[in-house]
C-alpha cells in the first residue's frame, strides 16, 4: 500500500527523517532569502553612500545658490534702488547713494569671487554694475538687450554676451517692483567654479561620471570644466529603497553595452541637481562574504533545528494550543476561569493574564469609555496650548531681528505689544474670550510684524456689521492670530514680505451666525491643497507645509470642541490671487452681557 513504510516507522524516526527534511526546506529557503537580503543590502548600501556624498556636493552648491538668492531678494527689495530706477528726475545724491549702497553688498557678498557680473536696470538708461568684468564689453541701452529673455525666478545656463571669452555661467534674473509696478530688474552671473569647485574632493569610482543636470540638459564635470551633453542619458527604469530622501532617482543607463546606475540628488526649490554614474559590476565584490555567513548559518540550523524542534513541541506547542482553546472558549462568551492553562512559566503567567481578563471584562469595558471621555478632554488642552510655544518663537525672532538692524524706536514699541501678548497667554486658563478681546490680540501681532517687514504689511477692518458683535460674540482665545500667521508667512512673504490683510464681520442672513472673514493677497494655493488643509496632521501628505496645516487644523478643532460640528473655517484660495478665510461662530454673548 502507497506509504505503507512511513507506518511501519517508529515514532521517534518518523521525527527524526520529518525534522530532516524540515531542516533540509528551511536551510533552502533561508538560504535563498539571505542571499536576496544581502544583496539588497548591498545596493542599497552602495547607493545610500553615493547619495550621502551627492548631497553633501548638493548642500554645497545649494548654499551658494541660496546666498546668490537672497543678494536678488535683497536687490529686488532695497528701497535706495527702488528709488534709483523710478524716480522721473535723477540728482548726483540719489545716484551716489544708490551706487555705493550696491557696491557695498556686492563686496561684503561670500559669492562676491564667484560672481561674473551683477546688474540692476530700469530696462533703458539706469544700470549699476558690479562683477568680473575686467575683459568685458561696456554695459549700455545698446547692450542691454542682449540679457533679456531669462525667466525671472529661475536657473538658467548661459553665457555672457558682453565677455570676450564668453565663458558659461549660472544666470539668476529678479524683477524689481515699487508699489506693485514693475520698475526694472536685476542680473545675477555666476561662475560655473560653484559647481566644480564643490567637487574638487569628491571620490569618483573606477569608470565613473559625475554631472550637472539643469532641466532636462546634463554638464558632464571634469576637473574645473563642464561640458554640455548632446543628447541625454539613455536612462531605463530601477528599483531602490532605503534611500535617504524620497525625491533621489535612481536609474540604469547602459554605456558601451556595460550597464551604469545613475542616482540624482536634486537642489530644493529648483529645477537643478547632480548625477553619478558607476558601473553596476561594482556592487558585486562585497557578495562573497555574505555568502560565507550565509553558509555559516546554514549550517548552525541544521546541527540545532532538531533539538529545538522537539523542545519546542513540549515547553510552546502544546500549552499554547490549550492558551488558543481558552481564547476561543471566551470569543463565544465563556468567561469562566481556567487554572489549568496556570502553568509555573512565562506561559503560566499569559494564562493567568487570560483568566483576569476573563473576569474584569466588563469592568474594562466602562473604564474604556470613561478614558474616551478624558482623552477627548486632555486632546482639547493639548491643542489650546499647542499654539503658545510656536507664537512665542516667531515672536521672539521678530524681535531679535529688529534689535540687529534697528538701533531704537521700534523695539520699545515690539517689546511692549509682546508684553501684552503674553499676559494674556498666561493671565488666565478661560477658554472663550470676546471678540473685541481677540481683535486686541491681532492688533499687538501686526505692530510685531509691521516693524519686522518695514511697514510693508498693513492690516485693515474693512467691514463690521455691528459694534455690539464684537463686545458679546465670544470666540476661543488665540483663533485669529494663527490665521493672521499663516497669511503674512505663507501668503505675504513668498511674495516679496509686502501686502494687506482684510478683516470683515458679518452675521449670516440664514441664522445670525457670525461669520469673520480674513483675505489676504498673497500668493495663493491650488485647489488640491487647500482640500486638504483641514485634514488630521498625520494624514497630511505634505511635510514642507506642517506648520501651516496644524495651525488652521488647531484652530478648526478648538472651534468644534467649543460649539460644536456646524462651526469652525472655510477655506478659499486662489494661486496669485490670495487666500480668504471665513470662521463661523454662533452670536453667543457673554454671560451677564
Amino acid at each position: 500500500m502507497k506509504f505503507a513504510w512511513i507506518r511501519r516507522m517508529s515514532l521517534r524516526r518518523q521525527i527524526l527523517w520529518g525534522t530532516q527534511l524540515f531542516t533540509a526546506v528551511v536551510s533552502l529557503l533561508v538560504g535563498l532569502v539571505l542571499f536576496y537580503v544581502s544583496d539588497a543590502n548591498i545596493r542599497s548600501n552602495t547607493l545610500r553612500s553615493v547619495e550621502f556624498n551627492l548631497q553633501q556636493m548638493a548642500t554645497s552648491v545649494q548654499t551658494s545658490i541660496k546666498t546668490a538668492n537672497d543678494l536678488l531678494n535683497w536687490a529686488s527689495t532695497d528701497s535706495t534702488l527702488r528709488r534709483y530706477l523710478s524716480v522721473d528726475t535723477l540728482d548726483g545724491l540719489l545716484t551716489s547713494s544708490a551706487y555705493n549702497t550696491f557696491q557695498d553688498r556686492y563686496l561684503s557678498s561670500q559669492l562676491q569671487t564667484r560672481i561674473t557680473r551683477f546688474f540692476i536696470t530700469n530696462g533703458t538708461d539706469r544700470f549699476l554694475q558690479q562683477g568680473s568684468l575686467s575683459s568685458s564689453v561696456a554695459l549700455n541701452a545698446q547692450t542691454l538687450p542682449l540679457f533679456e529673455g531669462f525667466p525671472a525666478g529661475q536657473l538658467s545656463f548661459a553665457q555672457d554676451p558682453l565677455l570676450a571669452t564668453h565663458p558659461d555661467c549660472l544666470v539668476m534674473v529678479r524683477e524689481i517692483r515699487s508699489n506693485r509696478v514693475n520698475v526694472g530688474w536685476v542680473y545675477l552671473g555666476l561662475d560655473t567654479a560653484v559647481i566644480t569647485g564643490a567637487a574638487d574632493n569628491y571620490i569618483m569610482p573606477e569608470n565613473g561620471a559625475l554631472y550637472w543636470k539643469l532641466g532636462e540638459q546634463l554638464w558632464r564635470i571634469d576637473g574645473r570644466h563642464l561640458s554640455a551633453l548632446e543628447e541625454g542619458l539613455d536612462a531605463s527604469s530601477y528599483h531602490a529603497s532605503g534611500l535617504a530622501s524620497p525625491d533621489t532617482r535612481v536609474y540604469r543607463v547602459m554605456r558601451n553595452g556595460n550597464p551604469f546606475l545613475a542616482v540624482e540628488v536634486r537642489l530644493d526649490g529648483w529645477d537643478a541637481g547632480l548625477v553619478q554614474l558607476f558601473p553596476e559590476s561594482t556592487l558585486l565584490s562585497q557578495r562573497m562574504i555574505y555568502l560565507v555567513l550565509i553558509g555559516m548559518g546554514i549550517l548552525l540550523l541544521w546541527l540545532m533545528d532538531a533539538l529545538l524542534l522537539r523542545w519546542l513541541d513540549a515547553v510552546i506547542t502544546r500549552p499554547v494550543a490549550a492558551l488558543r482553546h481558552r481564547i476561543d472558549q471566551i470569543s463565544e462568551g465563556n468567561f469562566t476561569i481556567d487554572h489549568d492553562i496556570e502553568w509555573t512559566n512565562e506561559l503560566g503567567d499569559i494564562g493567568r493574564g487570560i483568566n483576569h481578563l476573563a473576569g474584569n471584562i466588563e469592568g474594562l469595558l466602562a473604564r474604556r469609555l470613561e478614558d474616551q471621555k478624558r482623552k477627548q478632554d486632555l486632546e482639547y488642552q493639548m491643542l489650546q496650548t499647542e499654539i503658545n510655544p510656536h507664537f512665542i518663537y516667531n515672536t521672539l525672532n521678530s524681535i531679535r531681528w529688529m534689535a540687529t538692524i534697528q538701533n531704537a524706536p521700534g523695539i520699545a514699541e515690539m517689546v511692549t505689544a509682546f508684553a501684552r501678548l503674553t499676559k494674556s497667554v498666561s493671565k488666565s486658563t478661560q477658554k472663550l474670550v470676546t471678540l473685541q478681546e481677540e481683535l486686541a490680540l491681532l492688533n499687538d501681532y501686526f505692530t510685531i510684524q509691521q516693524y519686522r517687514y518695514g511697514g510693508d504689511i498693513q492690516i485693515e477692518v474693512a467691514h463690521i456689521d455691528d459694534e455690539a458683535i464684537c463686545r458679546d460674540c465670544m470666540i476661543p482665545r488665540f483663533t485669529l492670530q494663527p490665521l493672521a500667521e499663516n497669511a503674512i508667512f505663507h501668503g505675504l512673504e513668498p511674495r516679496g514680505g509686502y501686502g494687506s490683510v482684510l478683516l470683515e464681520i458679518r452675521t449670516s442672513p440664514d441664522n445670525g451666525d457670525v461669520l469673520v472673514t480674513m483675505t489676504d493677497d498673497g500668493v495663493g494655493m491650488p485647489p488640491h491643497q487647500v482640500a486638504h488643509l483641514l485634514d488630521p496632521p498625520e494624514t497630511q501628505a505634505d511635510a514642507q507645509d506642517k506648520i501651516r496645516h496644524v495651525g488652521l487644523w488647531n484652530v478648526h478643532r478648538r472651534l468644534q470642541y467649543s460649539f460644536g460640528p456646524n462651526y469652525g473655517l472655510a477655506i478659499e484660495s486662489e494661486p496669485g490671487v490670495g487666500t480668504a478665510v471665513t470662521i463661523r461662530l454662533p452670536y453667543r454673548k457673554k454671560e451677564g452681557g
